[in-house]
């Protein structure tokens, strides 16, 4: 078998040797590591908020689209299970 399964093993080697010869490229990034907390604060929250924006996009399209194709069907909106019954 000619897999790549140590492909993972070399990347991860690569970075280690890379951060080894280049130490001050690895801590290039002065907003990462600021001394104020305040600061630091905000960009993580900024990161946060930005990872979870395009999840949310993607959900509420594809709830949006669910529902859509639903109404085109003529299917009854689902209802929750295990509630009141309307009658």
């Amino acid at each position: 078998m000619t897999g790549r399964s140590g492909a993972p093993g070399r990347v991860v080697a690569l970075v280690v040797a890379m951060a080894a010869v280049l130490p001050a490229e690895v801590w290039a990034c002065a907003v990462c590591f600021d001394p104020r907390e305040e600061n630091r604060f905000a960009f993580l929250a900024t990161t946060i908020f930005l990872s979870l924006v395009p999840l949310g996009m993607v959900g509420g399209v594809s709830l949006w689209l669910r529902r859509r194709a639903r109404q085109l069907r003529g299917l009854p909106p689902e209802e929750v299970e295990g509630g009141p019954d309307r009658t």
